[in-house]
């Protein structure tokens, strides 16, 4: 069975940082900035590895639900199986932790001065932290989720093994042993995704603001 639990920290950790954001979003709103666009550049960075993940997840499931969806080994079960089980899954994290440092350019060229500007002191700092951490999250946060895509892949080889050898059964108790760990992953996932999305809509708002106010 899956162990998620980093995964369910590092989506913690993101709703957090998007928390913190999201209370700067008022006086932001007060003081419209083009480089509002930019912002909503750099929370699409971090939404990038979470579709990813969430996606390849919300396939591997299907494959338990969907009738006879392993009863075929030359269907659309074993292409995804295959796809993942190569390591495409890894790879497509591996290069959204490689977007990160986006983040930081993001930041350092368009976001800081508008930041320094419009917010106080303290609230300057707590969001400056919140892109840094961001921007170097390469190591740490996007790691977790490349655990995720690791230990998927050993899941789709296992299954695999099954559909080969027409245990179609065990190939869908495999894929139901680990229902409950990536349905949670999918769950801190969505969640991330809500508040990503809720705060790019403000954006895009404030944005055309800043366009009117030039």
């Amino acid at each position: 069975m899956m162990d998620v639990a980093t995964a369910a920290f590092a989506g913690q950790e993101i709703d957090k940082a998007v928390g913190i954001i999201a209370k700067m979003v008022g006086k932001l709103k007060a003081h419209p900035d083009l480089a509002a666009q930019k912002l909503d550049q750099a929370l699409d960075e971090v939404a990038k590895t979470l579709t990813v993940v969430d996606g390849a997840v919300s396939e591997f499931l299907s494959l338990a639900i969907d009738e006879g969806a392993l009863n075929n080994t030359l269907g659309r079960s074993s292409k995804l199986l295959l796809d993942i089980e190569s390591g495409s899954l890894q790879t497509a994290v591996e290069r959204g932790r490689g977007h990160c440092h986006i983040i930081g350019n993001i930041y350092q060229a368009h976001l800081d001065k508008w930041f320094a500007k419009v917010l106080s002191n303290d609230e300057y700092h707590a969001i400056r932290d919140v892109f840094m951490r961001l921007s170097e999250a390469d190591d740490d946060l996007f790691a977790k989720f490349e655990t995720v895509a690791a230990e998927l892949t050993f899941e789709a080889q296992q299954v695999l093994d099954f559909v080969v050898n027409r245990d179609h059964a065990g190939a869908r108790n495999r894929v139901l042993e680990n229902l409950s760990a990536l349905r949670s992953v999918r769950k801190t996932i969505a969640q991330s995704m809500q508040a990503l999305y809720a705060l790019k809509v403000e954006f895009i708002d404030i944005a055309g603001a800043g366009v009117v106010k030039a």
